[in-house]
């Protein structure tokens, strides 16, 4: 078994691998299974054995630590990890543990799923976001005809069938579609996981083929049509079978599918994905096309606004603790889970599962015999790369691999090529190398990247290392496993395991560039032998320096002989060819194996062990190597971390231009690194190019005579000189690219086209022109050089820290860029761009992810008042009182009120306890009706745990009486026994609106998790319904879930779930949502339709749903309908008569939210004469027959009695209001004519005191335009008799005979709160202080008639002065205004009057709530629906009792959720998101500036124009109000700020003592401290206050004080860099710092000429004239005057090769200076005259500086010193 090693890559043995022990010996049923966290680059390992699963990180036995620790109930058949998605992407990962009957899901939560397995599975496979199970048949010689494969895509769901798709045998543009059921498809290896493409390679053991497909999301078309799958004892045939797919059955020739209409959505955790494209297949393979065909399945998969929600009782699962809910599932009917258990029942259920996934063909093992298996699955599956970035799949069999090339199409399929295969035994790929380590015969290992053979691998470490490992044999090795990166596990004969490694490819980062270019220019059998023997070399090195090698390596590869320095100038071409000497093979070991291994397979048959013809086929690419090389060199300037390696670099690459005789090249790299000056190398003449096979430039990759110079390149063309296109070879020269993109766009003048990129750019390489679109198309954008320097950036998502890396004088640009942006950037940018200038604060204000509200997590305990908010915004809006308190004092209902009553002596305890009852009675009044205010406090402020019910606080009834808080209660005193009925409701909906609306983790299980086991909380858990329709949660309860509910026949949740569907699709005009309020709603029954028993409230809302449902339709159908149902009649039935006011007003609402705002506009309802009805309905008149279309109110009412007569007490409130809403906003005068109030005293005898304040209120409606906040206006709707007589009747003498004064007051008040009710409504939420005086003088007024209410009317003075509340609550709306607060408190501390009923608390405290509505966050919109809704919601007449219904339903007070709209602005640090105050700048549509400070309510977005700030403090922000921002904005309400860094910096501080460090600490304390510790600040301090540095304490300041102002620390390191790179000039033996002097001189010449100071002028005039100083001083230390001309004729006339390294460096820092032509473009002679040489510059664009300097080489007199 000895071999000789020599040239083979030796093994490295890491340490004694066992996995899952130490000591203790395998067993064996022990599996396991290792994998490497990329993001901790830490190994993992997972060891089953068996009922145990241990999690290790890291496999090193004496390194490992236990993560975890697992146990099942029954043995563990197989672990791994893996992962699944829910929804928002979120990402579930988990550890999967199949058993024989159900996988564990170990979470990383900590939570265990248990999922059943309904057979026996072969084995499970990870997967993007799911598991794929293989059901194993009972018996595998038969055919069940059922799935074998299954998906699981959540922890919470089903198994779901996997669908197949192939193409059909006579069409190749057909594919059948069908289940794999044939268990003789055997699953052999799935690659689905993120990283790798989704093959599943599958074996046929009848046909004896290996078959390879793509597991894609089903599309409608991937679903099968549905049949009843055939088994064994239920055989049945169907019109359009399935087909089963199998091997051996046939497919048909007629095989089509008929496509299916996309409209299955996808829902829940695979809603991410996208879909996938059609598999197209070339090259022998077949094209897969979707097919059509209907498929049943489509109907009856549930859609999201019905739900898929099965729940599946625990009673029937077995075992039990196996019980699960799945809110993912998505199934057709309920069918029982017990049934899953039986594979008799599976056919039977496994088609209510709709396929999630489906199987296209994409390759199938061919016929050849060349190419079978002999019948035989491969023992092991595996994917690979090669080095050329070929992908493989290797399928391993006993004594060969196969490798089965493939490649991904640009459409997303994938084709597959032709099979290569390999002798091996056992076979790994190696992931970091892009090889595969192959076990041949005689246990040898190799080392093959695809086909082709590297090297083979040194086994000696392994064979005789120490005995721990195994007694070393020959044929010790087993088997090679667990790959990892370059390293793998050996199993040796005697049973040890090693854990052993290769060695990488390349390590170093300019080596792997010089790698990836030479990949991209060579042809790939010379890169694949370049490579292998690169790869055998460089690690048979003891030095460390890779990049070293590869220098050396490569002038060893091509024959290159280097002469000695010459001692003489004589170079005559005999002595040059007696320097060719033959290369000694044996002294470059390299070489010898590179011409023993690779000379015949290039194809040089005859090729001999001599350098001159061996390696002729390598030395045709010379040019080539040299041209990509050289491409790298120039690449490497752009980095400082990569230009050390420069030199090493120029040094090869110098010997190649040497000897191919390109002198301008050899120029080029002497330039930079002087010391090739004394070096020269053997020049290649003609002769022996000529004796080449091709010829040595016959290969070239570009045609440069002269050497791309990147430098030069960027310095000509900021001076917009005429410049070449620049060769880029991509993606090695990333960074030449970039850079040449912003030098051009920073040197084109503003509004100046942006020329294309092929002027620019030549694009080299197989890859050729990438799509560049965003730099042709920047012009269209921008046209700031500045901003499109920017967005160019962001475009190539160019990091900050990867902008520290660009050498200075690349970065001066770019910086320019940011200090002109960073004060003042468009709001339109990507986020990207606003963090390239420092602006992460615009980023965070428009990023939909980071600014989320700050919300209040819902922790549940006991004493929770529901007012438990984040108060971060309230305590800021009002710092400086307590009324935020105070409102929360008013608002609380948990805990018992104090019943304070003095007994009289009279009075016996009895009667006092009596009285005390009643007392808490009254009290009790007020407590039930504060649940409806606190729901307005607290909308929208909380974010609950998903895994714990919502918290819904006590509505406590219990008083306590001091001293001693004895308790009582309602025990001894006559009450309603439904009291607390519709108090509970509203109190669920307080607690079901502090639910955000912005959260997406609520779904159907969490909303059933909340509801109640007994029914006393069935009331709150009803509110609680509606509360989530409102807030749009209630759409995610399943269509099973929502009829679970109806079938209660509870009236509250009935009524809930109808208002809070339709509430959720307000305006869809959903069909199945219709056909559900039909079935609540009788006159939408067909007639005849048997009578059901629904209340009159369920009647009431399912009539509201209608109005939500359709609203601003304009259904002509609707419309009919609640015009009947306004004026039906009571009927017979004593359940129709019950609320009739209510249910008229309510088909009154629905009918003018249907018609909202059209007025006449719909031509559709013109013929229906909806004014003239309306009006009927509202004055009186006589009954339209038929009156009704309900079956169900025919015939007469044995309790009431109505003539033919329309009843305008049950008619007008819904008429009015419904002609208010129909004509909303459309200023139609002859409409609001008719809703006038009567101007005599007959005609107000026929209009009630509330009609008048709706006629009022509806013409404001109509009028809207016309609404003016101002006294006058009210007065102007009062008939003038009413205005004269109003304040009369007291008495005197001035009365009238024969007037009501109290009715006129009344009629008075009524008026006056009507409109102002309206001009509530028109200024809602604009806190307009004109219309807010207005209302308060009449609020102020109405409670000065509290103290002689008799003379008014005790009930129409509260209704008029509640709804005056409402009013003025609505124009401060959200604004906290405590004068409205003081009144409020007031009107509430009312007990004794029988008029303070329970309404009355309910509208003042709906009045407190509107104050702080949303927790200060949200205000009113003023859209029309927002007006419509909250008409319905402070509908003026408000209930007497807490059980009343007549009048008003109280559900529809919470309707006000629809129109409040989120209005907070907040300013929040961007640092530390603290809230600050900020001063905002306004500006509206029409250009009216308001100036607010944060946090604060803001106008309705769609007034807004644009938000901006321009604080001292703060750096200014101009945010564009578009539909994008608006959206972000509104939801979150944060505007992060940054604080400037210098905002408080004196430019008078004085500079006295800043030169010695003392300004320094003063300097700083009056900056921002944050700043203190920037290191860029600290080391430019350092330096410049160092006793070395010569500059002026002034320059200083102003330097530092400049980049405090602008915080562009940046310049500090410019100035930094560039007064180093001076200093040590002459102390660098290149070339490299005087270009980066000399770009930053033309950078900064650009921005002066652009009126930017980038840096001071006259500061780089300085370091130019310091660098002119440091050549000249060097100079004169040791050359004279007369020796630096003569340096420069020994150049330019070329007199000999240089022996001084100091006079060869002195000599090039005057040719890169000055910018000196080679001597072969100037062509000069000693005898050149002046007028000559101004010729030559003038023809090749010679600065004067140059002409300047050589003038005294060809002046003959006097000439001009230095």
């Amino acid at each position: 078994w000895v071999r000789d090693y020599h040239m083979a890559v030796k093994l490295e043995v890491l340490h004694k691998y066992c996995p899952g022990r130490e000591t203790v010996p395998l067993l064996c049923g022990d599996i396991w299974s290792v994998r490497k966290d990329k993001a901790t680059g830490r190994t993992h390992e997972l060891f089953v054995s068996g009922n145990t699963v241990t999690w290790f990180e890291g496999i090193d036995t004496a390194n490992r630590l236990v993560k975890n620790l697992y146990c099942v109930e029954t043995t563990a058949l197989q672990a791994y990890w893996c992962q699944f998605y829910e929804k928002g992407n979120a990402i579930l990962r988990c550890v999967c543990v199949r058993e024989s009957s159900c996988l564990t899901l170990f979470m990383e939560t900590g939570a265990v799923h248990y999922v059943p397995l309904p057979f026996l599975a072969h084995g499970s496979w990870p997967l993007d976001g799911g598991i794929m199970v293989e059901r194993k048949a009972a018996s595998d010689a038969g055919h069940d005809g059922l799935p074998t494969l299954f998906t699981l895509l959540h922890p919470l769901d089903d198994l779901c069938p996997i669908t197949f798709r192939r193409p059909a045998a006579n069409s190749p543009d057909l594919t059948v579609l069908g289940f794999y059921s044939d268990p003789r498809f055997r699953v052999l290896q799935a690659f689905l996981d993120p990283d790798s493409p989704p093959f599943v390679v599958c074996y046929d053991s009848s046909a004896g083929k290996h078959l390879v497909s793509v597991l894609l999301l089903a599309t409608p078309q991937d679903i099968p049509s549905h049949t009843h799958i055939s088994t064994p004892s239920h055989s049945r045939t169907r019109q359009t079978p399935v087909r089963v797919l199998s091997s051996s059955d046939p497919t048909p020739n007629n095989a089509h599918i008929t496509p299916v209409p996309s409209i299955i959505q996808c829902v829940g955790p695979q809603a991410h994905a996208p879909r996938p494209s059609p598999v197209s297949i070339k090259g022998g393979c077949v094209a897969i096309k979707a097919g059509s065909g209907r498929s049943p399945f489509v109907s009856r998969v549930p859609t999201p606004q019905s739900g898929g929600t099965r729940m599946r009782s625990s009673k029937s699962l077995s075992p039990p603790h196996l019980a699960r809910i799945s809110p993912f599932s998505q199934t057709v009917n309920s069918q029982s889970w017990s049934t899953f258990y039986s594979e008799e029942s599976l056919g039977q259920c496994y088609d209510a599962l709709v396929p999630q996934r489906c199987l296209h063909l994409v390759w199938q093992e061919p016929g050849d015999p060349d190419y079978r298996s002999s019948f035989v699955p491969a023992t092991s599956v595996f994917l690979t790369t090669d080095v050329l970035g070929k992908s493989y799949i290797a399928f391993l069999f006993t004594s060969q691999v196969w490798l089965l090339e493939y490649i991904r199409a640009q459409d997303g399929s994938y084709v597959c090529g032709s099979i290569h295969p390999l002798p091996a035994l056992q076979a790994i790929p190696l992931e970091d190398l892009s090889m595969i380590l192959i076990l041949q015969q005689n246990n040898h290992l190799g080392l093959f990247t695809g086909t082709h053979k590297v090297s083979d691998v040194d086994m000696t470490p392994l064979l005789l290392g120490p005995s721990e490992y195994g007694e070393g044999t020959p044929g010790s090795v087993v088997k090679l496993r667990d790959t990892i990166d370059s390293s793998f596990s050996v199993v040796l004969s005697t049973g040890g395991m090693v854990r052993c490694s290769v060695p990488l490819l390349h390590r170093h980062p300019s080596v792997s560039l010089c790698v990836q270019a030479l990949k991209l220019a060579l042809p790939t059998d010379v890169f694949l032998a370049m490579v292998s023997s690169y790869y055998v070399s460089s690690h048979m090195l003891i030095t460390s320096d890779l990049l070293l090698h590869f220098v050396q390596w490569m002038s060893s590869c091509v024959p290159l002989s280097s002469s000695q320095p010459h001692a003489s100038n004589d170079s005559s071409s005999s002595n040059r060819k007696d320097c060719i000497r033959p290369v000694d093979l044996d002294a470059v070991p390299a070489l010898k194996f590179f011409v023993m291994q690779h000379g015949q397979a290039m194809g040089h048959t005859q090729l001999e062990v001599t350098p001159s013809l061996g390696l002729a086929f390598l030395l045709q690419y010379a040019c080539t190597i040299l041209s990509v090389l050289h491409l790298v060199y120039e690449e490497l300037k752009l980095s400082v971390l990569l230009t050390g390696d420069c030199e090493s670099l120029a040094k090869l690459l110098h010997r190649y231009a040497s000897w191919l005789g390109w002198s301008l090249y050899c120029d080029h790299y002497q330039r930079d690194f002087p010391s090739l000056y004394l070096t020269e190398y053997q020049v290649l003449d003609s002769g022996e190019s000529s004796s080449m096979e091709g010829g040595v430039f016959t290969h070239t990759l570009f045609s440069h005579s002269t050497p791309p110079h990147i430098m030069a390149w960027l310095q000509k063309l900021l001076s917009r000189g005429k410049v070449e296109p620049f060769p880029v070879l991509l993606p090695v020269t990333r960074r030449t690219l970039q850079l040449i993109k912003v030098f051009a766009l920073y040197s084109i003048p503003p509004h100046t086209m942006v020329p294309p990129l092929s002027d620019l750019v030549q694009f080299l390489g197989p890859l050729g022109a990438p799509l560049d679109k965003p730099f042709n198309q920047l012009q269209d954008k921008v046209t700031s050089p500045y901003e499109r320097v920017i967005l160019c950036l962001a475009e190539e998502e160019i990091s900050l820290s990867e902008l520290e890396t660009f050498p200075v004088s690349l970065c001066l640009p770019i910086w320019d860029c940011v200090a002109h942006c960073h004060q003042n950037p468009p709001s339109s940018w990507p986020s990207n761009a606003y963090d390239i200038i420092g602006r992460n604060d615009i980023a965070k204000s428009l990023s939909s992810e980071v600014t989320k509200p700050t919300l209040k997590m819902e922790c549940p305990h006991d004493q929770d008042d529901g007012m438990d908010i984040h108060m971060e915004v309230l305590g800021c809006r009002f710092p400086k009182d307590l009324r935020v308190n105070e409102v929360r004092r008013m608002l609380q209902s948990s805990k018992p009120v104090r019943v304070v009553v003095m007994q009289k002596p009279e009075t016996s305890d009895h009667e006092f306890i009596e009285q005390q009852e009643t007392h808490l009675l009254a009290i009790c009044q007020r407590t039930m009706s504060l649940p409806v205010g606190r729901g307005m406090f607290t909308m929208a402020t909380t974010q609950p745990l998903p895994t714990a019910a919502l918290v819904i606080p006590k509505l406590n009834l219990i008083g306590r009486a001091p001293p001693r808080n004895a308790t009582i209660g309602l025990d001894h005193i006559e009450k309603p026994s439904d009291m607390q009925q519709w108090p509970q409701f509203h109190n669920g909906v307080a607690a079901g609106l502090k639910i955000t609306p912005c959260i997406s983790e609520m779904d159907s299980t969490w909303i059933v998790f909340n509801r109640p086991i007994s029914d006393q909380a069935c009331n709150e858990y009803a509110g609680f319904l509606l509360a989530l329709g409102l807030n749009g949660h209630l759409t995610k309860l399943s269509s099973f879930d929502i009829y679970e509910h109806l079938q209660e026949k509870h009236d509250l949740t009935v009524v809930s779930l109808l208002l809070g569907i339709s509430a959720a699709r307000v305006g869809t005009m959903s069909p199945t949502l219709t056909s559900l309020l039909a079935l609540y709603l009788p006159p939408l029954l067909p007639h005849g339709s048997a009578d059901m028993e629904i209340s009159r409230v369920m009647q009431t809302a399912a009539m509201m749903g209608i109005g939500f449902l359709y609203s601003g339709s304009g259904h002509r159908r609707m419309v009919e309908v609640m015009l009947n149902e306004i004026a039906c009649e009571p009927g017979p039935d004593l359940e129709q008569a019950k609320d009739r006011e209510c249910y008229a007003l309510c088909a009154g609402l629905s009918l003018g939210m249907i018609v909202l705002g059209q007025g006449r506009s719909s031509v559709a309802l013109l013929d229906l004469n909806i004014e003239d009805r309306l009006c009927m309905l509202m004055n009186g008149g006589l009954r339209r027959q038929p009156c009704t279309t309900s079956a169900a109110s025919c015939g007469q009412s044995h309790l009431i009695l109505e003539r033919e007569v329309v009843n305008t007490h049950v008619t007008s409130p819904g008429a009015i209001l419904a002609l208010g809403l129909m004509y909303l906003k459309t200023n139609d005068s002859n409409i609001a004519a008719k809703l006038d109030v009567p101007a005599t005293q007959f005609g107000l005898d026929f209009v009630r005191p509330d009609f008048l304040l709706l006629r009022a209120l509806s013409h404001g409606l109509v009028m809207w335009d016309h609404v003016m906040p101002t006294q006058e206006w009210i007065h102007g709707h009062i008939p003038p008799f009413i205005l004269e007589n109003a304040s009369g009747g007291g008495g005197g003498t001035d009365m009238t005979p024969g007037l009501d004064y109290q009715s006129l007051r009344q009629a008075y008040l009524s008026i006056v709160a009507g409109c102002c009710m309206a001009m509530g409504l028109r200024f809602v939420g604009t806190c307009n202080q004109a219309a807010f005086q207005c209302l308060l003088a009449n609020m102020k007024m109405m409670l000065s008639l509290l103290s002689a209410a008799e003379q008014v009317g005790k009930v129409t003075l509260e209704m008029c002065l509640t709804t005056t509340l409402l009013g003025l609550s609505l124009v401060m709306c959200g604004s906290g205004d405590l004068a409205v607060i003081r009144i409020i408190r007031r009107l509430r501390t009312r007990m004794a009057s029988a008029e303070v009923n329970y309404g009355s608390h309910m509208a003042t405290h709906m009045a407190l709530g509107l104050l702080f509505l949303g927790g200060g966050r949200y205000s009113m919109g003023r859209h029309n629906r927002a007006i419509a809704a909250l008409v319905c919601s402070l509908y003026p007449v408000f209930p007497a009792s807490s059980n009343d219904n007549r009048g008003h339903l109280q559900a529809l007070r919470h309707l006000y959720v629809m129109a409040a709209e989120p209005r907070v602005l907040v300013a929040r640090d961007a640092r530390t998101t603290r809230v600050c105050p900020v001063e905002v700048c306004v500006t509206g549509l029409q250009g009216e500036v308001q100036i607010v400070t944060t946090p604060c309510l803001l106008p309705e977005w769609e007034t807004i124009h644009k938000v901006s700030i321009s604080s001292p403090k703060y750096w200014p922000i101009e945010l564009v109000v578009d539909a994008g921002n608006r959206s972000i904005l509104s939801q979150s309400g944060t505007l992060f700020v940054k604080q400037r860094g210098g905002c408080e910096v004196k430019a008078s501080l004085p500079m006295t003592h800043l030169y010695h460090g003392c300004g320094i600490k003063s300097l700083l304390n009056q900056t921002n401290k944050d700043l203190i510790g920037n290191t860029f600040l600290k080391t430019f301090l350092e330096y410049m206050t160092g006793p070395r540095v010569s500059r002026s304490p002034a320059f200083c300041h102003s330097v530092l004080v400049e980049c405090l102002l602008r915080e562009q620390f940046q310049l500090l390191v410019a100035c930094l860099q560039l007064e180093q790179m001076v200093c040590s000039l002459w102390q660098r033996q290149d070339t490299l710092q005087l270009w980066q002097i000399k770009l930053a001189m033309s950078v900064c010449s650009v921005a002066s000429t652009q009126c930017a100071d980038l840096l001071d002028m006259g500061y780089l005039d300085s370091l130019v004239l310091r660098v002119i100083q440091q050549i000249a001083l060097a100079s004169k230390k040791k050359y004279d005057e007369k020796d630096i001309d003569d340096l420069l004729k020994f150049y330019l006339f070329q007199y000999g090769p240089f022996t001084d390294l100091q006079g060869a460096f002195h000599l090039a820092s005057l040719l890169v200076f000055y910018d000196v032509p080679h001597s072969s473009v100037l062509c000069v002679t000693p005898s050149t005259s002046v007028p000559d040489l101004f010729v030559k510059a003038r023809l090749l664009n010679l600065s004067t500086a140059a002409v300047v300097r050589l003038m005294p080489l060809f002046q003959t007199q006097n000439p001009i010193p230095f």
